[in-house]
C-alpha cells in the first residue's frame, strides 16, 4: 500500500520528499495536451484573419469594379472635352513661350538704373569717378567692339556705354553675367588706396558678387606719378542675378 500511504500523506499535509517515476516522453506528451487548446485557438485565429483579409480584398474589388463601371460613361465624355482642349494647351504653350523673353525683359527694365544707383551710391565721396561702363557676357564685351575693352585706361573716353550701343560690334546672345567698370581717380592723400576703398564698399552689394578675397582679381589700376592730375582704373564686377540677352 506504499502508493496509496504516500498519496495520502501528500493529500495530508507537507510532504518532505516526493517522488515522480513518470518518464519524460510522458511529462512531454502531458505538457503537450495541455498546450494544444491553445494552440488550436491560434491556428483558428490566423485561419479567420487570412480568410477576413480575403473577404476584405474580394468585396474591395468588387466594390472598385462597380465604381468604374459607373464612372465610365463620364470618363469617356471628360476626355472627349480633353480632347478639344489639346489645341488651345498647345496654343497657350506657343503664346507663353513667345512672351516670356518680353515679359522678362519688362522685369528687367529697371535693372541697368539700380546698378547705376548702386554703382553711385558706394562711390567714395571725392577724388573718383566712374567713366564707362560695359556689359560682359562670358568675358567679352555686349554691344562693345573687343578692340575697346582691350585698351589700355591710360586715355579712356568719359562716356557711358551700355548694352544698346550703336557701335558696329557683333550682337552677342546669352546673359551678360559681369560688368567692366572704368573710371578715374584724381591725385589724392591716399592715392590708388581710393580704388580699394570703392572696391570694399561693394562688398555685400545685393546686385554684385564681390568677395574680399578676389580683390587682386577685380581690382587693376595704375600707379600715380608726378605728371598727370588724373590716374585710370577697372573693376570687373560679377553679377549676382545674370541678364538673359534677347536674341
Amino acid at each position: 500500500l506504499g502508493e496509496l500511504v504516500g498519496l495520502a500523506l501528500r493529500a495530508v499535509t507537507t510532504c518532505p520528499m516526493e517522488l515522480n517515476l513518470r518518464p519524460a516522453s510522458v511529462l512531454r506528451r502531458q505538457q503537450l495536451e495541455k498546450r494544444r487548446p491553445f494552440l488550436a485557438a491560434a491556428a483558428a485565429c490566423v485561419i479567420l484573419l487570412l480568410l477576413g483579409w480575403g473577404i476584405f480584398f474580394v468585396r474591395a474589388a468588387q466594390v472598385t469594379r462597380g465604381s468604374i463601371e459607373q464612372l465610365q460613361p463620364k470618363i469617356g465624355t471628360m476626355r472627349a472635352a480633353e480632347r478639344k482642349f489639346e489645341p488651345l494647351r498647345r496654343q497657350t504653350a506657343a503664346l507663353d513661350k513667345m512672351a516670356t523673353p518680353l515679359i522678362a525683359a519688362v522685369n528687367e527694365r529697371g535693372y541697368w538704373v539700380e546698378l547705376l544707383e548702386d554703382l553711385n551710391t558706394r562711390l567714395p565721396a571725392a577724388d573718383i569717378w566712374v567713366t564707362e561702363l560695359i556689359p560682359l557676357s562670358g568675358g567679352r564685351p555686349v554691344g562693345v567692339d573687343e578692340k575697346r575693352l582691350s585698351e589700355s585706361g591710360s586715355n579712356p573716353v568719359i562716356t557711358a556705354t551700355a548694352a544698346t550701343s550703336t557701335s558696329k560690334a557683333p550682337r552677342s546672345t546669352g546673359t551678360v553675367d559681369a560688368v567692366l567698370v572704368r573710371g578715374l581717380y584724381m591725385f589724392n592723400p591716399k592715392q590708388e588706396q581710393l580704388v580699394v576703398d570703392y572696391f570694399r564698399n561693394l562688398i555685400g552689394s545685393p546686385l554684385f558678387a564681390v568677395n574680399a578675397s578676389d580683390q587682386s582679381r577685380v581690382i587693376k589700376s595704375t600707379i600715380p606719378n608726378n605728371t598727370e592730375w588724373a590716374f585710370p582704373y577697372e573693376l570687373h564686377l560679377d553679377l549676382r542675378k545674370p541678364l538673359t540677352l534677347l536674341p
